[in-house]
């Protein structure tokens, strides 16, 4: 018999039901990242197949797609300490389908689109995930390309001038792909959008701090995470705004205090990187003065000794 007061409503009905059929198909622990982009992936299964909405709140931020768990109603599973790695695992509790109020229709179809999600994703890890987001639902074409290049950056042999034959052949150097990339990335940032014109100054800086960096060899390991304080940067700024559903305006109000925090933050760090790098420059142009003018020193002692023989 329905209870009078439903605890939970559509959305924690997917991800109660996202979870349990993951704990059926596998024991394997269950992350807080795969959890929510799996109830992303499912509501969406939802939208496209069966035009029917829960009303799952949702936002893209940094790789990929996440529903919010913040605005779940009520707690539907425990989530304990992982065992064998940082973070949560997340446990279905032990529920009745009439803890949530769902309509008859839902009942039918939000099943479905689980069923469906878990035989497709229910065995991949979190990087094969994000990979079918950013292929399938990047809502851009920056999105696309940012991602492509951290994926560069993750790969990339560190240890060879060359490009790697993951890339193909053409002789361009590592340097020289890397900047392609840059290219490729700055020619699809979105232009007249308010809140990526908000952070068009700060992206400019970043991308020619970042030349910079590749000119001077830099360590890649330090230009990706230079890259992942941006994409942060962005997504606290630009991404979870532009790209949201079913977001309370309580929690808009947060990110918009969190975001401004952010952005200051951000500005501070590039400034510091930036100057740490000309300076670099700066005495890398004059030992090379220093260099150019006592070679020109030495060749004219040795043509004066040639002389005197």
């Amino acid at each position: 018999m329905p209870q009078e007061d439903p605890e939970f409503g559509e959305p924690e009905f997917l991800g109660w039901v996202l979870l349990t059929l993951l704990k059926e198909q596998s024991d394997d622990q269950i992350s807080r990242s795969k959890f929510l982009k799996l109830c992303c992936i499912a509501d969406r299964r939802l939208h496209e197949t069966h035009e029917y909405s829960v009303g799952l709140p949702r936002y893209w931020y940094m790789y990929g797609e996440l529903a919010n768990e913040h605005e779940f109603s009520g707690r539907f599973y425990n989530a304990p300490r992982a065992i064998g790695w940082d973070g949560q695992q997340y446990i279905p509790k032990d529920l009745h389908v009439e803890a949530f109020d769902v309509s008859e229709e839902g009942l039918e179809l939000i099943p479905q689109a689980v069923r469906w999600t878990v035989r497709e994703f229910g065995r991949k890890n979190v990087d094969e995930i994000k990979q079918h987001q950013y292929e399938e639902h990047a809502e851009n074409e920056f999105i696309r390309k940012y991602s492509e290049l951290r994926w560069l950056l993750s790969t990339i042999d560190l240890g060879k001038q060359e490009r790697l034959q993951n890339y193909g052949s053409g002789g361009e150097s590592n340097e020289e792909y890397l900047k392609r990339q840059l290219d490729e990335m700055m020619d699809a940032y979105p232009e007249d959008n308010g809140r990526y014109e908000d952070m068009k100054r700060l992206y400019f800086r970043w991308d020619d701090t970042v030349r910079l960096m590749v000119d001077q060899a830099v360590e890649y390991s330090r230009i990706a995470e230079f890259l992942d304080d941006f994409i942060q940067t962005l997504s606290k700024v630009v991404l979870r705004f532009t790209y949201n559903q079913h977001i309370s305006d309580e929690r808009l109000a947060d990110w918009e205090e969190d975001a401004a925090e952010e952005k200051a933050q951000f500005a501070t760090q590039l400034k510091d990187i930036r100057s740490k790098n000309l300076r670099t420059r700066s005495r890398s142009t004059e030992l090379d003065r220093v260099s150019d003018a006592y070679s020109q020193n030495v060749e004219e002692q040795i043509e004066q000794l040639l002389a005197q023989e």
